[in-house]
């Protein structure tokens, strides 16, 4: 049995009508990278701050053309296998289009509607950056 064609991203006719209005205003009042993914891996939406990130996620992509895109691997250097399930909390570092190395705290919240998952918010955490916060602090 052939599988079902995933969802439409946002701004393709037939967007899923869970990215409302208040969603939107969720999704782009958090300040770090953050995106919306369907079931199946799909992006639907993203931020301003994922939309900055040189090479970063846009809707209609796939999170597994994301981990083979950015060159995804785990904190230890190990890469980050398509399908593999990521620890909530888990450090991963991909390298951006302009060869940044982008060290990340992925944490990810399911969106519910009428009792059902129908999506994932992911945000990613700029762990660089806080430990660079950190030992300036020292």
């Amino acid at each position: 049995m052939a599988r079902p064609a995933p969802p439409p991203a946002d701004g393709e006719p037939g967007a899923p009508a869970l990215l409302d209005d208040a969603l939107r205003d969720v999704l782009d009042g958090v300040d770090a990278p953050a995106l919306v993914f369907l079931p199946g891996g799909r992006i639907a939406a993203v931020n301003r701050a994922m939309a900055r990130l040189p090479g970063g996620p846009a809707p209609g992509e796939t999170i597994g053309a994301i981990i083979d895109r950015l060159h995804a691997r785990c904190a230890d250097g190990s890469p980050l296998v398509r399908g593999e399930v990521v620890v909530h909390g888990g450090r991963v570092e991909l390298t951006l289009l302009d060869g940044t190395v982008y060290r990340t705290v992925i944490t990810s919240t399911p969106v519910a509607r009428d009792g059902t998952i129908v999506a994932a918010l992911s945000v990613w955490h700029d762990f660089g950056a806080l430990v660079r916060r950190l030992s300036a602090e020292r």
